[in-house]
């Protein structure tokens, strides 16, 4: 299998806290339970522990607990770019900073919530038999470039929009995840918006990517599901 590659600026808030949020969603024995995700930063000397507060974002369960003490920021290399089956980044300017870094990463390069809306609509897609059920992430991506253009693009129907209304926090950027280290409140919200976008995202790419009739037995007591799946 493949790698998801996460990056950001530092790797050590957003980062991490969509790497471990689809690692959760990947994990098990579905389709994308094979892939490798990790994070990187661009402005990062390395080494850096996560943050607190994104290390509590993620929970009190054995596996967070793991996760957030191994967890040390690493720099983004070529290597990394050019190797990984997609690159979910953080803003704007780090997709344009990837894709500059490497030219062939362009059309496997998206902000994470750009991919959250194009795989909203590529599943639509599939639904109607317009596109082909990808089965690999490779294919999944393939498709998810082919469909970039031929949308406008708007911030996705997450928890965002109260905290969009509240004036204390800056205009968004609708395909962007803020920062806000610098203001408690803002880095709050980064924080959860990071970890929600992820999961929903994860979990999309999961569904897009699983034969629905693998999830139905071959039992006699199945055979109703099987005929209206």
């Amino acid at each position: 299998m493949g790698t998801v590659l996460i990056v950001d600026g530092s790797d050590v808030c957003r980062g991490p806290i969509i790497e471990f949020a689809i690692q959760k969603q990947f994990a098990g024995e579905g389709p994308l339970a094979g892939e490798t995700v990790i994070s990187r930063g661009l402005d990062t000397p390395g080494h850096q522990l996560i943050c607190d507060l994104a290390a509590g974002r993620l929970g009190a369960s054995m596996r967070a607990a793991t996760f957030s003490v191994s967890h040390r920021s690493r720099a983004l290399t070529v290597e990394d770019t050019e190797q990984a089956d997609i690159i979910l980044t953080a803003d704007r300017h780090h997709r344009s900073t990837v894709v500059n870094t490497s030219a062939i990463a362009r059309a496997r390069t998206f902000t994470l919530k750009e991919a959250l809306v194009l795989v909203s609509v590529l599943t639509d897609e599939v639904r109607t038999g317009r596109s082909p059920r990808p089965t690999t992430m490779t294919e999944t991506v393939a498709l998810l470039d082919e469909v970039r253009g031929s949308i406008p693009l708007i911030e996705p129907p997450m928890h965002t929009s109260v905290f969009h209304r509240d004036r204390a926090l800056p205009a968004a950027d609708p395909l962007a995840l803020v920062d806000g280290h610098e203001d408690a409140a803002i880095h709050r919200h980064a924080t959860d918006e990071a970890y929600q976008v992820a999961l929903t995202l994860g979990s999309r790419l999961v569904d897009l990517t699983e034969d629905p009739m693998a999830r139905i037995g071959t039992s006699a007591n199945d055979w109703w599901w099987r005929q209206h799946a």
